[in-house]
């Protein structure tokens, strides 16, 4: 357990037994010996750094309480008692480090001293807890994790009876934090519920026109992983998402060169939602095979006109080594990545439908042409989306954060739970990591590991 002797410096200074002062990229002490420093311990790593059963003990004994026992349900309540050091404290902090997708907008929503504590704070809390509880291998900080995400759905359940806008704006924050949680715990599409509950929460704001009148990256983000939900569960993305792009202004005639780069993913997002919709309609026999895979080509094209004419800053290069993508943001990173697998999208449904007029085709037909050029499509931008990983997990942990997981974590599992629909799984599997493998080396080994239990 972390006390007043404990020291954060770099471990050639504690074998040393000699100051450190903490300086990056190594230490005066390090540099001066011709030594490679080996970085400094977090607050987490003081914490965790003595693993015994009667530390873990006294760790949650002093973090949590038992409260009385409800008739129908045995449950621990997490209870926030003042001590030498708050562990819910330390795991919000691990929330706002690797895990903030929805950006500043958590802060606002957060309690601070409360006496009822919001959805906001109780969901990030669990996702910081839980990530704790990943990387040191702790079962009980695990529990503990669980306990505090058992009760941000209890306050989730309840906000479902309000009619707060507030309080409905929490709750959309909280249902999306949550789907983190799952994935943290490898519950593999488990996500896809609290996204959804998400839209819904989203849904009442959108019928109380309380949205900005602008889109905003939380909005956008929220929108973005409810279509990719819709698409791995075979269910049609809500009408009010898919209007959301004319209700914040863009139009098929704004010109893009001078367009804000949100508008600009808000009409994608309305390009890959009316696509998952295109291919649920196909899995329904709604539509013949030759309109669908003329809807699909119309909206293919659309795509490529969409990239073709965005705005300067997500402009990129391509470095050799991986291959990798470089972007201004990471933001940008995951926009692309959303075109990418909008075209992968496009040109499955050219795939499929062309294959049930196969028998009918000849040799010069145009849809079969068509069949062909789409084969050789998806390979290629799937690579693409792998080769953007290195990005995204470098970015994301500069500067270095204590722990090895990221926002990036929770985008590429849903990415690529989405693409194992639309690809040849074995091939992914296979071939997803090996871009980050090479660029970040044994660092992404932890990381990788997480995302492969989550393709179970």
């Amino acid at each position: 357990m972390a006390s007043a002797r404990a020291s954060p410096a770099c471990g050639n200074c504690r074998s040393r037994r000699i100051k450190c002062n903490l300086l990056r990229p190594r230490c005066s002490q390090c540099a001066r010996a011709g030594l490679d420093c080996t970085g400094y311990r977090s607050q987490s790593d003081l914490l965790f750094r003595d693993q015994t059963k009667s530390t873990i003990r006294r760790l949650h004994a002093s973090s949590t309480r038992r409260t009385a026992v409800n008739k129908d349900t045995a449950c621990w309540s997490p209870v926030v008692i003042k001590s030498t050091f708050n562990v819910e404290e330390l795991a919000q902090k691990v929330f706002s480090d690797n895990f903030a997708i929805l950006g500043g907008e958590c802060k606002k929503w957060m309690d601070s001293g409360a006496e009822h504590p919001s959805s906001v704070t109780v969901s990030l809390t669990s996702v910081g807890l839980a990530a704790l509880a990943v990387v040191h291998k702790d079962p009980d900080m695990m529990d503990l994790a669980r306990r505090k995400y058992n009760f941000a759905r209890r306050i989730l359940t309840k906000a479902t009876i309000g009619h707060h806008t507030s309080g409905i704006e929490q709750s959309v924050a909280g249902s999306f934090i949550l789907s983190i949680f799952e994935v943290l715990d490898s519950s593999s599409y488990a996500w896809q519920k609290h996204i959804h509950g998400a839209a819904a929460f989203l849904g009442y704001l959108c019928s109380s026109s309380h949205l900005p009148v602008s889109p905003v990256k939380e909005i956008i983000e929220i929108c973005y992983t409810t279509t990719l939900a819709c698409l791995i569960s075979g269910k049609t993305v809500p009408h009010f998402l898919l209007e959301l792009p004319g209700r914040f202004g863009t139009s098929s005639n704004t010109s893009q060169a001078d367009e804000d780069p949100l508008l600009s993913a808000m009409r994608l997002f309305g390009i890959l939602g009316t696509l998952v919709n295109i291919r649920v309609l196909a899995n329904q026999s709604f539509f013949p095979p030759g309109q669908l895979v003329e809807m699909a080509i119309k909206s293919d094209q659309t795509l490529q006109n969409w990239a073709a004419s965005l705005p300067a800053p997500f402009t990129y290069q391509e470095l050799p080594k991986g291959p990798q993508y470089i972007c201004q943001d990471v933001w940008y990173a995951r926009m692309w990545n959303y075109y990418r697998l909008a075209r992968i999208l496009a040109n499955r449904i050219i795939i499929d439908n062309c294959g049930i007029m196969a028998p009918a085709m000849l040799p010069g037909d145009i849809f079969k042409l068509q069949h062909a050029q789409s084969y050789a499509f998806i390979p290629l931008l799937s690579q693409e989306i792998y080769s953007s990983f290195p990005f995204m997990f470098e970015l994301e942990q500069v500067p270095a954060t204590p722990l090895p997981l990221s926002a990036a974590l929770f985008f590429t599992v849903t990415l690529l739970q989405s693409l194992l629909g639309l690809t040849d799984r074995d091939t992914l599997i296979q071939d997803w990591s090996s871009p980050a493998s090479e660029v970040l080396g044994e660092s992404f080994t932890f990381t990788k590991g997480i995302v492969m239990q989550n393709l179970r």
